[in-house]
């Protein structure tokens, strides 16, 4: 008798322990956030859920959400760009990119063309406002989901590079095949810069990049030559962009040694003063 139930204690005895350990691996794991530095915490978790979660998941994808979490409450100026992201973020900030040139959005499908970029590739090869883009090559472009990302890599290239594109002009109903020669593409960060009355200027700018300054300044002292006094800075929609650019804009719009922006960090320690060292516009005359 004693035979028949010794192997079954054990195997009881075995399965005790199997459900003991696991409950005890589950409430290690559970409980590991408590037992690490707050800086593990979420490389813990991340890995955590890569190991366990019953379904696969794009680890990448939460590193992105929860940093962009975090900044979000730090404050409102404060951004993550991801990886996918950064190629055109460093594009827009350069001033400039090398494609086919044209502004365009996705319509019913279809890339459709708001206007091409003045004396861009495409302007030059006879690409008009409102034509449909159909195919880059053989990569067709409509009637699928295609990704901007995906969007940008055919439509893009080396410099001297050339890409047929075929479009559909409604104004003609015409089909065309145009081939266009890639090339580098500015990008503007003054949109506007006028005369509005005898002594107001208005300027306005889109972006702090590597070549605002120099198009704001052009563009100022176009308008003083016209003889204006006072300038209105329309900054509405600005996405910002680089601090050191701002400051130089500023620099040609305040008084000589003037502070523009202090920077400090956390304890005040390094305090940065920027000042203004340079004459405004070479006239001794302000603008209010």
């Amino acid at each position: 008798m004693n035979k028949i139930y010794f192997p079954i204690i054990i195997a009881i005895a075995v399965a005790v322990g199997l459900l003991l350990g696991s409950k005890l691996n589950s409430f290690s794991n559970s409980d590991f956030l408590a037992k690490n530095s707050k800086k593990n915490k979420l490389n813990k978790l991340i890995d955590f859920i890569d190991r366990e979660y019953v379904d696969d998941i794009n680890t990448d994808s939460i590193v992105d959400l929860t940093v962009n979490g975090i900044l979000e409450n730090l404050d409102p100026h404060s951004v993550y760009i991801n990886k996918k992201d950064l190629q055109g973020v460093t594009e827009s900030m350069k001033g400039d990119f090398v494609g086919i040139g044209v502004n365009f959005y996705i319509y019913k499908d279809t890339v459709a063309v708001i206007k091409p970029i003045q004396n861009g590739p495409s302007e030059k090869a006879g690409i008009k406002a409102g034509d449909r883009i159909l195919f880059a090559d053989n990569s067709q472009l409509f009637n699928k989901k295609i990704q901007n990302d995906s969007l940008f890599s055919k439509l893009k290239g080396e410099k001297g590079s050339k890409v047929d594109i075929t479009i559909y002009r409604k104004a003609t109903n015409q089909k065309l095949k145009i081939k266009v020669t890639r090339d580098v593409v500015p990008i503007k960060s003054v949109d506007i810069a006028l005369k509005v009355s005898d002594r107001i200027g208005y300027i306005k700018i889109n972006r702090f990049a590597e070549t605002t300054y120099d198009e704001f300044h052009k563009a100022l002292l176009s308008l003083k030559r016209e003889g204006i006094k006072e300038l209105v800075i329309d900054m509405r929609d600005n996405g910002g962009g680089y601090l050191e650019i701002a400051v130089q804009i500023a620099d040609d719009l305040l008084k000589d040694k003037e502070l523009v922006v202090k920077t400090k960090n956390k304890k005040e320690e390094k305090t940065k003063h920027l000042l203004l060292q340079k004459e405004i516009l070479k006239t001794g005359k302000y603008l209010s």
